[in-house]
């Protein structure tokens, strides 16, 4: 296979199910255009995991792992997709530095470590806040240094409004 291979396409109408959670897998898929949601049946309730849109990636871990999909994946608009199969990806890690053969398959299992773990915990208001918290960290911190204190600035007080109305919530309505 070389690079310049056209890989396969896949035209999803809006309200498509791609992918079933709990089946087989062994394919992931591009979003080209329109967007699609992923989520996931949890205690008998739909959880949104993401909406996604062109350029972005789903079902990537049926690329790496024989287990059954972890999410449905639905489309919300009429959808193009590109199919990336298991082979694909297998044949450009083989082409690829020993040093990213090893660090794709662990990050990936990392990754699923951590999905599982956020499903199995008890959602709470500290749970929701921590994780608020790392995701203002981690993107401020992924800046260039001139843009952090703009980001800082125009996201900061709202984000704390934020918090500071949950844990009013929290306060007000939960049992001590």
């Amino acid at each position: 296979m070389n690079d310049s291979q056209i890989l396969e396409r896949r035209y999803a109408p809006k309200g498509t199910i791609v992918i079933r959670e709990g089946e087989p897998g062994n394919s992931a898929f591009l979003v080209q255009s329109g967007s699609v949601r992923v989520f996931v049946n949890h205690d008998g309730r739909h959880i949104e995991l993401a909406l996604l849109g062109p350029g972005q990636i789903f079902g990537e871990m049926a690329l790496v792992f024989d287990e059954k999909r972890s999410a449905t994946v639905e489309a919300v608009e009429d959808t193009n997709l590109i199919v990336i199969t298991r082979q694909t990806l297998e044949e450009k890690l083989r082409k690829s530095d020993p040093t990213v053969r090893a660090i794709v398959p662990m990050l990936m299992k990392r990754i699923v470590q951590t999905n599982n773990a956020l499903l199995s915990r008890h959602a709470d208001v500290k749970t929701l806040l921590d994780v608020v918290r790392n995701i203002y960290d981690i993107i401020h911190g992924s800046l260039p240094r001139v843009q952090q204190e703009s980001f800082q600035k125009a996201v900061l007080p709202k984000l704390n409004q934020f918090l500071e109305a949950v844990k009013s919530f929290e306060d007000k309505y939960t049992e001590k």
